[in-house]
């Protein structure tokens, strides 16, 4: 006995739904919203980065890389280096003091080999 109906559908009668690169590509409202507080999240840290850089100065408000530098040698003593290098006419024992706020010293004890800041 044969059936008069079938519901039988060949997969190769149509031909096959063609996939643009917009369906596959596309991006729901939440994923661009994350996008944008991650790119916000980006700009303002490289800012903050900035700013800190532009505000790092030494105490006085001079940049340290602007400053002379000299490198203690053996048997120099705060005092001796204030003496060769302060300006003329400046006070020792005030230069002295500079010298050891500039460089965050703790007291006048410096050692052989030491980069010590010097003070306009």
């Amino acid at each position: 006995m044969m059936l008069k109906y079938s519901t039988y559908q060949s997969i190769y009668d149509k031909p096959a739904p063609r996939r643009s690169w917009n369906n596959i590509i596309t991006v729901s409202g939440w994923s661009r919203k994350l996008g944008k507080v991650c790119l916000l999240l980006f700009v303002l840290m490289i800012t903050g980065t900035g700013v800190v850089t532009a505000f790092a100065a030494a105490s006085d408000g001079h940049v340290r890389s602007e400053l002379p530098t000299i490198v203690v040698k053996p048997g120099d003593t705060l005092w001796e280096i204030a003496v060769n290098h302060k300006p003329h006419g400046k006070d020792t024992r005030i230069y002295v003091e500079s010298i050891i706020r500039l460089n965050g010293l703790n007291g006048s004890n410096i050692h052989s080999g030491d980069t010590i800041i010097l003070p306009n």
